[in-house]
């Protein structure tokens, strides 16, 4: 007779959203992670309320939260059922409410609500800084985004120290985009480099706009491509914009999964100047397509990109011109390329899905040190 699997409910919430970026795609990768895993028996939730997980896997082909919420719709009205209060629930990102079950982890993906409060607009700050305390005491684990992240909550809230958990995530372009990308025509961007995230302040994108003047930057005939919807305060950034800056830089908007993967796989590298980030996906998924990262030496990008970036002060335009123009050097960036496609095999399912799984299974190891027994350094997602 086979042993009952530990059971696990996952929140689905962010897999409403119609656009699949941040915590939607954490999300989505967490969801497969753990049942490729296959240890736990894992359910979802939206509300605290079950969600069939033929509904979940459909929303996850499409990548899209318009059959998820018709799922939940039907779900409210008389099909869904409670969850258990001796489930262990997890939220891939923060909670709607506490104490729902006996067992609750969250997670954070970033503090920079709290640690640069100047780049958000209030009501972001006070949506996520009041309920933030009574969230974490609340918590039996809270998983961080990074090791950076787990450093930013443990400073903010010392109380929590013990039971934070850090949980990677990792990179998984879908089996058919090299096969797509293969049989369009050639891009013709010319050469250009990067630049994946919301335009909003704290993404520093002034930095490089205000970089286009040095000469190191001037001289240069690679062009920006910027991938990313407008946020906080860019409609007014982006109508000062100068002649010079509007023939350099060009913005794409929201864009699909697939054209962000070409647009980066032909990109000559990925440029990050944010001043704090809780992670940096698009620095993984550069780097698992062999890109090297021009990063901010802020936050968690020494960790997560390691050795496969030059870095610089974000707030010194002439210490991003240097390091840009150290990146362009061709030797350089070929040692870098190499480094990158090693650095991004380091973030793989198997490291996602362990500390969730030994958090449902009581095992009360270092996540951190059992982390290299799982994840193959020469494999991209093992």
């Amino acid at each position: 007779m086979a042993l009952k699997k530990p059971h696990l409910i996952l929140d689905v919430g962010p897999l409403l959203d119609d656009q699949w970026t941040g915590i939607p795609v954490f999300t989505r990768r967490l969801a497969q992670a753990l049942l490729r895993d296959g240890r736990l028996d894992v359910q979802f939730s939206i509300d605290q309320v079950r969600i069939p997980s033929s509904d979940v896997l459909a929303a996850i082909q499409t990548a899209s939260g318009a059959a998820l919420r018709d799922a939940l719709n039907r779900a409210t009205t008389g099909s869904g059922t409670k969850i258990s209060r001796h489930s262990h629930l997890l939220f891939p990102s923060v909670k709607k409410s506490c104490g729902a079950t006996l067992h609750e982890a969250s997670t954070v993906h970033d503090m920079s609500t709290l640690f640069m409060p100047e780049n958000h607009s209030e009501a972001n700050v006070v949506h996520h800084i009041e309920p933030l305390r009574a969230e974490l005491d609340s918590d039996e684990v809270v998983f961080c985004a990074s090791e950076a992240t787990q450093a930013a909550v443990i400073t903010a809230f010392p109380s929590v120290s013990a039971k934070t958990r850090v949980l990677y995530q990792y990179v998984d372009w879908p089996e058919e985009f090299p096969a797509f990308e293969r049989n369009l025509p050639a891009l013709r961007l010319g050469r250009y480099a990067v630049v994946v995230g919301t335009i909003e302040p704290r993404k520093n994108l002034a930095l490089l706009l205000n970089a286009l003047t040095v000469k190191e930057v001037a001289r240069s005939e690679l062009k920006f491509v910027v991938i990313g919807r407008k946020g906080w305060l860019m409609d007014e950034f982006l109508a000062k914009l100068a002649p010079l800056q509007r023939e350099r830089v060009a913005f794409t908007g929201y864009v699909s999964e697939f054209t962000k993967y070409r647009l980066l796989k032909h990109a000559e590298f990925l440029i990050y100047p944010s001043l704090y980030e809780g992670f940096g996906i698009p620095a993984l998924e550069a780097m698992s397509l062999g890109k090297p990262v021009l990063a901010a030496r802020t936050s968690s990008f020494p960790e997560v990109i390691g050795e496969a970036g030059v870095f610089f002060d974000p707030l010194s335009v002439v210490e991003f011109a240097a390091a840009f123009a150290e990146i362009q050097g061709r030797q350089k960036r070929s040692a870098l390329e190499a480094k990158a496609i090693a650095q991004s095999a380091q973030f793989g399912w198997r490291r996602m899905a362990l500390p969730v799984v030994e958090w449902v299974m009581g095992k009360g190891v270092d996540v951190r040190r059992s982390i290299s027994a799982v994840t193959p350094p020469t494999t991209k997602s093992a």
